[in-house]
């Protein structure tokens, strides 16, 4: 995939179907896929990306309208939203847009402001699905059910997500990144004005939740493509350096560590170099010690106790680990 991105003429992987249905779930590609290489896949194959790729371009056309009534009802009760990860890949930064696949649509609000902002949601049609500590989310469509496990849906529920200030899930704490207030503009999105990161901003966001999946051993390769893209945008280094400065550590350095070994040639290795010196000492151990394929998400792999443990920084986040551990121990009897 890489080299497809760079220009280079590369086979495409040889897989069965199922195969390429489980790579899919793993890194969300499939459509990306098969806009660059469709018709190097075997001829049973096509079929089946041809389909991902219908189903990917109308998810995204889907959920057009919603960030716009999103956007719309917060503007109203003057909540100031900054809509981040997919809802600005898909408006300027993926040179394919219908290709990026869409789970939901993530803004970001003032923690403050975080119960007006679900009332508004609300009032405007929406229905409420769950809430935690990092969230509130809504439902456009859907009912919140699993939807099917072989590939994207443009039926399965399209959610709105509201976070209150900007903050990743990681092992049963929540870890903050860049204060997104600081660094937005007033611009228009899909219609209506709202408070939007620049290039920049976006790229530290875009790391930022690479980040969290590599400790999670969650990541989904299109999230690492968002940041080839970010960068052939134009984002600039030195700056998303300094905007990083202000996002704990671990939504900095993981994503950084992956982008560099993944992504050769794209982050400097300064920054890199910069931003894991931040990480905890034993954390900084563990990825040394790792390959990066296994950060990518496997359902049936589990991160140990002392990989969660090495990225803990206060005792907090650590009696936080041992509880989320106990809690899925206890699902799993």
């Amino acid at each position: 995939m890489v080299d497809r991105l760079r220009g280079v003429d590369a086979p495409a992987p040889v897989m069965s179907l199922p195969e390429l249905q489980r790579a899919g779930f793993a890194t969300g590609l499939t459509a990306l896929m098969a806009e660059l290489a469709a018709t190097d896949f075997a001829a049973g194959l096509q079929p089946y990306m041809e389909e991902q790729r219908d189903q990917v371009a109308a998810r995204v056309e889907r959920f057009g309208p919603v960030l716009g009534r999103t956007l719309v009802a917060l503007a109203g009760v003057a909540v100031p939203a900054t809509p981040v990860k997919g809802a600005e890949m898909v408006n300027g930064i993926w040179p394919w847009p219908s290709a990026r696949p869409m789970s939901d649509v993530d803004v970001v609000v003032p923690a403050e402001l975080r119960a007006q902002a679900s009332a508004a949601l609300v009032a405007a049609g929406f229905s409420f699905d769950g809430s935690s500590v990092h969230e509130d989310s809504f439902l456009a469509w859907g009912d919140g059910s699993i939807g099917r496990t072989d590939g994207e849906s443009a039926e399965h529920n399209g959610r709105v997500e509201i976070h209150p200030g900007w903050g990743e899930f990681i092992h049963g704490y929540v870890v903050r990144g860049l204060p997104i207030e600081r660094h937005t503009a007033v611009r228009p999105l899909r219609g209506t004005e709202c408070a939007r990161l620049d290039l920049n901003g976006v790229t530290a966001s875009v790391i930022g939740h690479l980040s969290s999946t590599v400790v999670r051993c969650e990541v989904r390769a299109v999230n690492l493509v968002d940041v080839w893209f970010c960068h052939s945008a134009g984002a600039d280094w030195p700056t998303v350096a300094r905007l990083l400065d202000e996002c704990d550590p671990r939504l900095a350095g993981p994503g950084l560590w992956l982008a560099g070994r993944l992504l050769p040639g794209v982050v400097p290795g300064q920054v890199v170099d910069r931003q894991l010196a931040r990480l905890p000492k034993a954390a900084r151990r563990r990825l040394d010690g790792i390959d990066p394929s296994a950060t990518l998400r496997d359902p049936s792999a589990r991160t140990t106790l002392a990989w969660r443990q090495a990225f803990t920084m206060r005792p907090a986040e650590r009696v936080g680990v041992l509880r989320q551990m106990a809690r899925s121990q206890r699902v799993r009897r």
